[in-house]
Parts: C-alpha cells; structure tokens; sequence
C-alpha cells in the first residue's frame, strides 16, 4: 500500500539583505502593539538545529501570535510546533505550502475581541516552488487580520493565512538557491528554474518534491518534464548514504515510463540532487525495491547525463573577432576563417557564430544587413560573395545577433518605433513580436544556450534596465512565439550598463559604468532576486572604459572585456584585471550562441 506524502513546506528564498539597520521600538509582554525588526529574529552564522516553543497556557493574543512567527522559523523546516497554536479545525486545513512571504519588518496590533493584525513590511514572495515573486504588493507589504478564539480556555489562532511567514535574517542564513531541471520542449538540453531551498538535510527532499510538480502552467510551451503523469514521492525524504548515493523513492506510475522517459527523468534528477554537496551517486526505488536506469544498473552517477548540459557540452569553445575587416578564430593561435568572412573584406561591425562554430553572420558595417555564410566556404575553391546569403537586407541598424542550438539565427532591428525582433531559419525570416519590448529601444541582446530566455537591455533616458521573455517552442525547436517580458531587477546597480552576457545558465554578466572612467562586472540571478550585495562577481575594478563583455556559460570560459581600441582584458583568479595575450586591434570578439 502506498504511503501518503506529507505536506512539505513552501520551499523559501535566500535573501543577502543589509540588516544593519536597528530599531528602537521594544517588544513589550503586554499592550496593544508588538513590533520588531528581522534583526532581532536573525538567526547565526551556521546550521543550528532548533526547535521553537510551543503555545503558553497563559498567552494572551499578541504573545500567542508572535510566538506562532517564531514557530515558523524551526529548523529543520517543518509546521508541527506552529500548528499546536491554531485551533483544532485550522490546524488540520492550514496550508502554508501555498506560498512563501519574507518580511523585514513586523508589527503586532492588538484587536477588539482578542484579534490581532500583523503588518509585515518589506516584503518579498516566493510561490509553491520555490520561484522568486519579488514585492507583489509594490512596498504596501501585507497585512493579516488575525481571528483568535478560545478553545479549551486557551487563545487559538483560526484560520491563518495559507503561507509560511518567515523574517528575512532567517532566509540569510538558512536558504539558498538551486535550480530544478527540466527538459527544452526538443527533449535536447535541460532547462534551469531557479528556486530557493533550506540548505542542509533536507535539500534533497525538498528539490525532489518541487522537481515533481513540474513546469509551471505559465511555461508549458517552453519546457517539459519526463515523469509520468501523478508520480510523486513514495516516502517522506530523499536519504543520502554516507557513500554519497542518494536514494529517490518514487511512486508506481514511475514504473510505465518507457526506457527514453526513464533516461529522461533519470538525467532531470541527477542534474537537480547533483547540486547538492555530497551528492555523487542516484538510485531510484519503488516500493522499496531499485529499479533498472539506463545501462541498466541500479544507480547511475550525477555526472552520467552531460549530454543535457544547458550550456551545451559540445558547442566550441573558440574565439572569434574581426581584424583587419576579416573574421578570425583564435586557439592555440589566430587564424582567418577560410571561407567569406576570412577571405573577404567584408568587415561586419558584429557576427555571431553557430554553436559548432561552422556558420558565421555578420551584420554590415552600416547595420542595415546581415550576411550568412559557411566558416570554411566551398572546399576546392577561392571564397566568393555569391558564398554568402542576406537573410535581412531591410534593416535599420541591426544589433549584434545570436545563434541558437537549433542552428536558427535572431536578430534584433533599431527602429525609430522601437526594437524589432526576427528569427531566421534557413534563410527565411520570420517577425516575432515581443510584448513588452517590442515598442522599446533595445541597445542589446542575449539568447540562453538552452534557447528558452531572452534577455535584452534598454537605454532609456539615462537609466537603463534588463529585461527577460521566455521562448515557446514545437518539438523540433522552431519558435512559435516570445512571451511577454518582464522586468528584470538588479538592485544596486549603476543607471548605465554597458553590455550583457550569459555566464552560467541561469546567472548573466552585466557591464556597468560605477563612475566616469570605470567599469565593473557584475554577476546577476535571472529570476531577479540578486540584492546588492549578491551583484559582485569578485572583480576590481577596470580602471578605463570597457565597452565590451567577452564570455559564455560554458565551463572553463574565461571571462574578458574589451576596450574600444580592441584591446582585451582577462579577470584573473585573484579578482584582478590583466591585459590578454591576444593581440591588441580585436574588434567584435565573441564566444559562439
């Protein structure tokens, strides 16, 4: 007979958040207002168990909900000393798995019959998943009118709101975020969502249980899951061996997957438990009993499934630029392509290069055209301009373009009405509106490797800002339509940034100009949920002026900027600047995407 699954809290979001910011108002045992900041609830600097208090026989209201908060913060998480302080009925309907509120402030105001109101500022929101809302509320903050009634001649809280409220300093020390894995609508590459998770013993459990509901509603054209409709966890944790091998209890429904199904979810969960420490090995059961992986074996290794790597395991990690009005690649050494763009002088003010690093574009020198062309040209023969294709010959002043891994080349077009998005696939262009940005002036553009994020900045009256859509594609990987972008936050950050590029799969590398003369990179989460302390990416700063952010998310790729003369610089591993071994007079270097 199949164990039911425990309601498993709301999983919560890691916050790095100034707190050094006191107060002066007390927290008095009795009268009509308790209030508070998050510092006095903070928690220490390590994973301490705790496990709160439960309700006093003599509480009066406010103690009783400010003692029902802190039950909020046990660790490890759970809800069982936070209920005793509900009534009865509401202790068994309560469900604060719906979501998640981080509050940086709090107060308590007494009501008439024994209610309370809760004020909570500052706040921020996480769905069921885990994912980042940011403020809904756009810095009203919440405030929850509390009934409580007696029950047994002992105050009751009845009917809280369904969400797990917890003090930010808590999320401080005790969260972080992962990324669940789910698969491209191709079922080619992995799709990273952020979320944000207890760190410790339960992490495992937790990202298994979010992993399990799937993508969410809103992203069903853009990602896929490979477990079997209704297939949840068989068991109440995921447990990992001293030997670092964890064991995934699943359901029966696991058990009709077909073997690329089984493949699939089996490469879903290594990519997700794999980011946990001390994680190296999985072993799906069901019913208690291993079931056969891929091979088949009883378990397989989180490294076993590199070939769903999001940033895409097998695209070329050379550099390419132009000099001398000529496209070259540099490895071991620089060389000229052999086909148009090496031969010729066509001198693009930027290309893009497919993943393989076999198809190069380049935008005219007026920005008015794109030229398409095999890197190496027609075998036998000198390269010619009837080599080349002109995919957009209408264009106004045409961006630094970018492949995707299906081979497909964007474009994003300056207009005076606003940007102007187009996708080409062979060398047909489609338009593709962009809600949201469409009407906007984009200064710049980046495509995730995984293809299901677009990311564009604006420049907009001296501030400019990012902002991110999600791509739907079909099963073949042609793109059906851009969702509606949305602002992408990146608090702290100077009014000008310079450039944008993608370092990990789901974090971007943002240029930006702190002063006049200077330039810095910062690192920022793709959900948005970076604070201002979270932006380093651990660099000095440039001393000049950067125009250019030179990397990829692949593994192992340095991370360079480039002056206006071409000159390249290489952040070391200490955090500082130093000047590249690649010949200065570098113009339009890039990595492929």
């Amino acid at each position: 007979m199949r164990r039911p699954v425990p309601l498993l809290v709301a999983l919560l979001v890691a916050l790095v958040v100034d707190l050094g910011v006191s107060s002066c108002v007390s927290l008095p045992a009795q009268g009509p207002v308790r209030a508070r900041t998050v510092e006095e609830n903070g928690g220490g600097e390590t994973l301490v168990d705790y496990t709160p208090a439960g309700p006093r026989a003599d509480s009066g209201p406010l103690p009783l909900v400010d003692s029902f908060l802190t039950a909020m913060t046990a660790t490890p998480l759970n809800t069982y000393v936070a209920r005793e302080f509900l009534t009865e009925q509401s202790g068994k309907t309560w469900v604060p798995e719906q979501g998640t509120v981080a509050y940086g402030s709090q107060e308590l105001v007494a009501r008439p019959h024994g209610g309370v109101m809760v004020r909570l500022r500052d706040v921020v929101e996480l769905d069921s998943q885990g994912t980042w809302r940011g403020d809904p509320t756009s810095g009203r903050g919440h405030d929850y009118d509390l009934h409580l009634v007696r029950q047994g001649g002992r105050w009751r809280i009845s009917h809280p709101p369904n969400r797990l409220i917890i003090p930010r300093a808590h999320f401080d020390t005790q969260y972080a975020q992962y990324l669940l894995y789910f698969v491209d609508r191709s079922a080619q590459v992995m799709v990273p969502e952020p979320v944000y998770v207890p760190r410790g013993q339960q992490t495992s459990t937790l990202l298994l249980s979010a992993l399990l509901k799937g993508p969410e509603p809103a992203n069903a054209s853009v990602e896929r899951t490979f477990f079997p409709r209704g297939t949840s966890l068989d068991g109440i944790s995921v447990p990992v061996s001293r030997g670092g091998t964890a064991e995934v209890p699943l359901s029966d429904q696991v058990l009709d997957a077909s073997n690329g199904q089984l493949k699939g979810l089996s490469a879903q969960i290594a990519w997700t438990l794999g980011q946990v420490p001390g994680v190296q090995r999985l072993s799906v059961t069901v019913g208690g009993t291993p079931i056969d992986l891929p091979g088949p074996r009883s378990s397989v290794g989180v490294g076993d499934f590199s070939e769903f790597d999001p940033s895409l395991a097998y695209a070329s990690t050379a550099l390419f630029g132009v000099r001398d009005r000529r496209v070259v690649t540099l490895g071991s050494q620089e060389s000229r392509v052999s086909g148009p763009y090496g031969a010729l002088p066509l001198a693009p003010r930027s290309i893009a290069v497919d993943p393989l690093g076999q198809r190069i574009a380049g935008v005219s020198s007026d920005g008015t055209k794109v030229l398409v062309s095999d890197r190496d040209g027609v075998p036998g023969r000198a390269a010619r301009l009837s080599d080349t294709v002109t995919v957009h010959p209408g264009g106004t002043d045409l961006l630094r373009p970018a492949y995707d891994l299906y081979g497909q080349l964007w474009l994003m077009d300056r207009t005076r009405s606003g940007a102007r998005l187009s996708v080409v696939r062979g060398a047909t262009a489609r338009a593709l509106r962009v809600p949201g940005l469409s009407d906007r002036q984009v200064s710049g553009f980046v495509l995730s490797r995984d293809g299901t994020r677009l990311v564009a900045e604006e420049r907009r009256g001296g501030h400019d800002g990012l902002w991110v859509a999600r791509v739907s594609r079909d099963a073949k990987g042609r793109v059906l339509s851009v969702g509606h972008a949305r602002r992408l936050v990146v608090e702290g950050a100077p009014d000008r940034i310079l450039d944008i590029a993608w370092r990990t799969p789901a974090t971007l590398a943002v240029l930006v100009a702190p002063s006049a003369g200077t330039t810095q990179v910062l690192l920022a989460k793709v959900d948005g949920s970076s604070t201002s302390s979270q932006l380093s990416s651990e660099s000095a700063l440039f001393r000049g002026r950067a125009v250019r952010l030179v990397t990829s998310p692949s593994r192992g790729t340095p991370l360079l900027v480039s002056t206006a003369s071409g000159r390249l610089f290489t952040l070391s591993g200490s955090g500082h600047w130093t000047v590249s071994s690649i010949r200065p007079g570098l113009q339009a270097p890039t990595f492929v995407g």
